[in-house]
């Protein structure tokens, strides 16, 4: 997708708010396991839908990032799912689930998380 911007995690409050403020709606976010980091892509529709631009940033699987639920309530559904499926560190989320919106109690621990390979026994 052409429209995709990279930026820092510590901009995404400020940038998410001025694609709204503009009168952008919030459409959805991914999350892809980059082995060492995970990426995350905010999209947000703008001209009544006809134009759409993603917000992309990295982080490690350790880091922790702000919840865009600060600005608008729409994201805390998939904030909540790409923090129970690959373990994003999201803070201050306006509801959080507890890891358990998609999962149940006894269902795996983020089940999209690519397995660390273990370089000892020659896997690779």
């Amino acid at each position: 997708m052409e429209n995709i911007r990279e930026i820092k995690k510590e901009e995404l409050l400020a940038e998410g708010k001025k694609f709204l403020d503009e009168g952008g709606k919030f459409v959805t976010a991914v999350c892809s396991d980059l082995n060492e980091l995970l990426e995350v892509t905010y999209f947000f529709s703008l001209n009544s839908g006809t134009e759409m631009t993603g917000l992309r940033y990295k982080v490690a699987k350790d880091e922790e990032v702000d919840s865009l639920s600060r600005v608008t309530l729409a994201t805390v559904l998939i904030e909540n799912e790409m923090k129970e499926l690959f373990g994003l560190k999201v803070k201050d989320l306006a509801i959080d689930y507890g890891g358990h919106l998609l999962l149940a109690q006894d269902s795996p621990v983020t089940p999209l998380l690519k397995a660390k390979k273990d370089v000892s026994k020659g896997e690779s």
